[in-house]
Parts: C-alpha cells; sequence; structure tokens
C-alpha cells in the first residue's frame, strides 16, 4: 500500500494517547466517534496499546462502492509534548479497482 492509494488524515488531539485509545477500541466510544453503520464490520487486524490500531472495515448496504467493500483503517497515536496525541489516520482500499479500460483483474493488497 502507497500514499498514493490512501487517504490520510492528520490533526492534533488535547487528549493524552491513552484516552484516544479507549475511544478507539471502546465499543460504545466508537460508535460515537466514528459513526460506523449497523451493516458495516469492523475486525482489529494488528494493535500496538496506545500507539497502533488497523481495522478491516467492511462497509455493506446502499451506499458502499461496488468492488471497494473491504478497506484497512489505520490509527497511529504519538504523544506530543503537551500532553496530547499527534493523531494519523490512514484510510486504504483492501483491493484497488482496475480501470475501466483495463482489461487485468482488480489487484489485491496484502494486509
Amino acid at each position: 500500500m502507497s500514499d498514493t492509494e490512501a487517504l490520510v488524515f492528520e490533526c492534533a488531539l488535547d487528549a493524552p494517547p491513552e484516552k484516544v485509545w479507549r475511544a478507539l477500541t471502546i465499543p460504545e466510544y466508537l460508535e460515537r466517534w466514528l459513526k460506523p453503520a449497523k451493516s458495516d464490520e469492523l475486525a482489529v487486524v494488528t494493535a500496538e496499546e496506545n500507539r497502533s490500531l488497523t481495522y478491516r472495515w467492511r462497509e455493506s448496504g446502499q451506499g458502499a462502492i461496488v468492488g471497494l467493500e473491504d478497506s484497512l483503517v489505520t490509527f497511529d497515536l504519538t504523544p506530543t509534548a503537551d500532553g496530547g496525541t499527534w493523531f494519523r489516520l490512514t484510510h486504504a482500499p483492501v483491493a484497488i479497482p482496475a480501470a475501466a479500460n483495463n482489461n487485468a483483474p482488480t489487484m489485491r493488497l496484502a494486509a
């Protein structure tokens, strides 16, 4: 996966990494913060407590992009000097659809 295939968002948060981690891992907090659709499926792929977390996010139902139902969403948390967190979210497709004028099959990215 390269950054050209992924969406990357970064910002500083006023909360320490431990608090952000709880927001990403406790289902009630995750639901309030990220608001995944009821039909979406999230499964942890990798986790390094208070530092990094990757979910396999499967969208389904109306509005899901055909061929891009699965994606990897990675949260990287870095403590800042002021007690906050540098937050980096990377959202990358698991499958990259082939161009409409390409006869090659869809390329699968390693998870």
